[in-house]
């Protein structure tokens, strides 16, 4: 092939905008998934939160169960504080049960059981030793493993 054959042959390359792409969808959903571009944004978001919900757990030590209770306590008016040492209470009260059949486990897993952020659950087995001691349940913690002491 010459050089003059050549050039005739190449594909000329189109670069597009991404930005631009992304725009022309969200406008296409104006009016099919929600009314305004603002609302298609958050209807894709909350539709992406809800569909990534464990990936954002893991990715990112979000605590979207906390998080959601949280929200829950100050729509009913409740103290954080008051909700937090609840689900504490809850955590506290599930932990014998499960190490009826286990010895230890990782603290990921352990958390990733009960629905929580493992800092979660790492407050509780630190922070209620004797809450612990109450329920039956002498709790070891090395290396990111939760091990019952006999």
């Amino acid at each position: 092939m010459t050089p003059e054959t050549n050039s005739k042959t190449e594909k000329k390359r189109i670069t597009v905008n991404l930005e631009d792409i992304d725009f022309k969808v969200i406008e296409a959903l104006e009016g099919v998934i929600a009314s305004s571009f603002s609302s298609v944004i958050n209807q894709m978001i909350r539709e992406w939160i809800n569909q990534n919900s464990e990936r954002i757990m893991k990715m990112w030590g979000i605590d979207l169960a906390g998080i959601r209770r949280q929200v829950q306590a100050e729509t009913k008016g409740l103290s954080i504080k008051k909700e937090l040492e609840q689900l504490e209470k809850e955590i506290i009260n599930q932990l014998p049960e499960l190490f009826e059949t286990i010895n230890s486990i990782s603290a990921a897993k352990l958390a990733e059981i009960l629905e929580v952020n493992e800092r979660t659950l790492e407050n509780v087995i630190f922070g209620h030793r004797k809450d612990l001691l109450n329920v039956g349940l002498e709790l070891s913690y090395e290396n990111g493993l939760i091990s019952k002491n006999k």
